[in-house]
């Protein structure tokens, strides 16, 4: 029994590393931002200066969107050249670049979320 276990398992992680790998990656150049202001949930303009004039959030789109990550946002991906955002699957790459211009080179999966693999400060 134990040994039809170990090797499903073996054949499912094979499948799960090869599923992954599958993807081509891409390189997107964009800004880290939040998903409550990049999708206007707190503005009208899919930018920070709305909040930022405000002061609640901050005085920077930097303490705008760490506040907005702490009150339920996400870290996102915004491609202003091709009027795209892209969700990020592992925020923890993005939340050092927030409000910072980035080269990301990374997979999307089927639904359009983006796998970072490599991300630098342009």
């Amino acid at each position: 029994m134990n040994i039809i276990f170990t090797k499903s398992l073996v054949w499912v992680v094979a499948f799960v590393l090869l599923a992954a790998t599958d993807q081509p990656a891409i390189t997107i150049l964009g800004e880290v931002s939040d998903s409550q202001c990049a999708f206007d949930v707190h503005s009208n303009s899919g930018s920070h200066d709305e909040l930022m004039k405000s002061g609640l959030f901050g005085h920077t789109s930097t303490e705008c969107i760490r506040a907005c990550v702490r009150f339920g946002g996400k870290f996102v991906l915004v491609d202003k050249a091709k009027n795209k955002i892209y969700h990020i699957a592992n925020p923890d790459h993005a939340g050092e670049f927030a409000a910072k211009q980035v080269r990301v080179r990374g997979t999307l999966d089927p639904k359009g979320v983006l796998t970072i693999l490599e991300i630098s400060a342009q």
